[in-house]
């Protein structure tokens, strides 16, 4: 292509980039709806007056206090049962309750160029990167690790879509985990899902920070779900080790989070997961534990009204174990998996 022809095309896409600017800049904002909190029982917030989809993330400000964020687990007419992921102390009835909007971001240049809309999506985003590699991080994506702030992340949808199942590759590669024993006795293929049972104190903890340090796999992602506090440091520094934990993201949660931090945690560590095995990396995804996961179920569906079913577990805590859980597997063409 000559030179004027392409200085031509250049100076189009700017042009173009700039309308798209502008209409990123005109597109309405909307009216900010609210509601008021009128029951604050347990574990659960209930809020009048506003009318949200389940999974939105709200605030509930009050003068004087900080806000607190709580997410809609349910509702029943005209009210939604919200589960706080802080603490409520110094909320009292007729605080506000406010959905908040997920963020939005204006167009890049060279993008295909479309009228631009604030999004309705209110669902939570949390940063996904390579700057997360050698962190330990909680639910929200905040460092625990004392190490300054994380860069190199930007923010995305903590719940997708699961893969189809016939853009699944199906298992068939041998996963080298570093550990003779499971290599020879009981292979593991490269994007199969495995579990591991057994008592407490009897080295669970410790093969799979065997599997973390030496498993041959691109990434590495350590979901620390309802681990007592100690643990997660006796996990990070005397079994992952500094090795392990260059190319390894630890999300935890320990025990005393509240149970929607637990299972956000998972949730989190799981979409982290996803970001590098669609960027065509191999991942090994250890939860530690799945176990307290549904644990943490158990107590959001008890608290607002489901019955029990099955060992005191309600119907919900079986139906969220595999939507977790199916979202791990072999990308398609082999690019990417996580195991």
């Amino acid at each position: 292509m000559s030179g004027p022809d392409t200085a031509a095309v250049k100076l189009a896409a700017w042009h173009q980039y700039l309308e798209d600017l502008r209409s990123f800049a005109a597109a309405p904002l909307g009216l900010e709806t609210q509601g008021t909190l009128v029951k604050v029982a347990g574990l659960v917030l209930e809020a009048a007056g506003i009318r949200v989809p389940v999974g939105s993330v709200c605030e509930v400000r009050m003068d004087g206090q900080p806000p607190v964020q709580a997410e809609v687990v349910g509702f029943a007419g005209d009210r939604a049962y919200l589960m706080p992921t802080g603490e409520v102390h110094g909320l009292a009835s007729g605080a506000r309750v406010v959905p908040l909007a997920s963020p939005i971001t204006p167009p890049k240049l060279g993008q295909v160029s479309h009228p631009w809309r604030r999004s309705e999506d209110r669902s939570l985003h949390l940063p996904m990167g390579d700057g997360l590699l050698g962190r330990v991080v909680d639910s929200h994506g905040r460092p625990l690790d004392r190490k300054g702030p994380i860069t190199d992340v930007h923010n995305e949808p903590l719940v997708r879509r699961p893969i189809n199942a016939m853009d699944r590759d199906p298992v068939r590669e041998p996963l080298d985990t570093g550990v003779r024993a499971i290599n020879a006795l009981l292979t593991v293929g490269r994007g199969q899902r495995i579990g591991l049972f057994a008592g407490s104190g009897v080295g669970k903890s410790v093969l799979l920070g065997m599997m973390a340090r030496y498993t041959r796999a691109d990434v590495i992602v350590v979901g620390l779900i309802g681990e007592r506090g100690r643990e997660v440091k006796e996990f990070i520094e005397d079994i992952l080790g500094e090795d392990g934990l260059a190319r390894s993201v630890v999300v935890a949660a320990p025990a005393d989070a509240p149970p929607l931090m637990r299972m956000q945690g998972a949730t989190y560590a799981t979409a982290i997961a996803e970001h590098f095995r669609d960027r065509g990396q191999h991942v090994l995804l250890l939860m530690d534990s799945l176990t307290r996961y549904a644990m943490a179920q158990r107590e959001i569906a008890l608290a607002i009204g489901e019955p029990p079913a099955t060992k005191g577990y309600p119907p919900s805590c079986f139906a969220k174990l595999p939507q977790l859980v199916e979202r791990s597997g072999n990308g398609l063409n082999g690019l990417g998996s996580i195991t």
